[in-house]
């Protein structure tokens, strides 16, 4: 899927801001990333929009008690919800698309999609691409936990709903989205992967995690879309490297050296038009963030893509092959220093393309 299509050094977001005003967060970052923007989580605004709680609409046996949701799989009921669950499911794999508006995001639980599709419609600058997102497999499936307190992960049939249930949710997203732009990009939120190969998950297997991505990875592609993951830090990139995906969105602020781990697996990736979400623009580090400029962030950058020319990978294949992003979601930042970062990615993007331009 990614390849033929390059983004050549364009800026897209993550996802979440800290502002609680839907209309005001989406037109600034629309404003931020023209080109390819991307709707706007609010986890400030209410609850239900915290990224564990946010894509579980249309899941079975979910129950909410003293402010934390879980599965109860011993509830009376909980068989027939799980059975209605997959009917729904098969009706939408057997070609009733209504079946999908089950799996639908409302305004409730994501107020920014309707503002953005509401806006969209009278966005001056003509589309490259559009930008959805779904918390991944793994980091819902170790976050959501069971009545006894245990991640559904390891609960073969709570798994299976989660996987089905993303991929689902990606889908009806790119239906949404396509009416604006025919090039759909969605993002797989993935931090819960920095836990991947530690004592907590010793019994997931590296197979499990890379047949997960790929089944959701299967379905956004089904729909015509390019699937991407988003993850910080050290988590095994190799896996992500192999999984059939189209973008890797990585913290090349704090974490660049992560591409520089695999050699041979990124060659491969770079090889087959996968591209690479560039997070340069910190959003992390609050002093970072208060104190990078234009200038500091470009020369960073241009350091990073010299260590992987050095490394045998063409400059003109990294750059054309490369999104700018910030290194994660902006939700946890104070509303002006989200704002200051919106306005270091467009700008960081404009130059770098006028550079390279010249």
């Amino acid at each position: 899927m990614g390849v033929g299509w390059k983004p050549n050094l364009r800026a897209t977001t993550v996802g979440s801001l800290p502002h609680t005003d839907v209309m005001k967060g989406t037109a600034l970052s629309l404003a931020a990333t023209p080109e390819i923007p991307a709707w706007v989580q609010f986890p400030r605004r209410h609850p239900k929009e915290a990224m564990i709680v946010q894509f579980t609409e249309g899941m079975a046996g979910l129950r909410e008690e003293e402010g934390r949701t879980f599965f109860d799989t011993k509830a009376p009921g909980f068989e027939e919800e799980l059975l209605g669950f997959y009917e729904r499911y098969l009706a939408f794999q057997e070609g009733e698309d209504e079946a999908l508006e089950a799996f639908a995001l409302s305004s409730r639980y994501a107020a920014g999609f309707p503002e953005f599709l509401r806006q969209l419609h009278k966005h001056p600058t003509p589309l490259v691409a559009v930008k959805g997102q779904v918390t991944g497999p793994f980091t819902l499936g170790t976050n959501l936990t069971d009545q006894d307190r245990r991640p559904s992960y390891y609960d073969e049939r709570l798994r299976d709903m989660i996987v089905k249930s993303v991929a689902l949710k990606a889908a009806w997203q790119i239906r949404e989205l396509k009416p604006f732009c025919q090039r759909v990009i969605i993002f797989l939120d993935e931090p819960g992967l920095l836990a991947f190969g530690s004592s907590t998950f010793t019994a997931i297997s590296r197979q499990d995690v890379l047949g997960n991505l790929n089944q959701v990875a299967s379905a956004i592609h089904a729909e015509g879309a390019l699937a991407g993951v988003h993850c910080e830090a050290n988590t095994d990139w190799s896996i992500l490297m192999e999984a059939e995906l189209e973008i890797l969105d990585f913290d090349a602020y704090d974490h660049f050296r992560v591409m520089t781990l695999y050699p041979e697996k990124l060659a491969a990736f770079l090889e087959r038009g996968g591209i690479l979400g560039w997070g340069i623009v910190p959003t992390l580090d609050l002093e970072a963030a208060a104190t990078e400029t234009v200038e500091s962030l470009g020369a960073r950058f241009e350091k990073q893509v010299a260590e992987l020319e050095r490394r045998g990978h063409e400059r003109e294949t990294l750059l054309s092959q490369t999104l700018l992003t910030p290194s994660c979601g902006m939700g946890t930042l104070s509303e002006e220093l989200a704002e200051r970062a919106l306005g270091l990615l467009k700008e960081l993007s404009e130059r770098l393309r006028e550079k390279v331009k010249r």
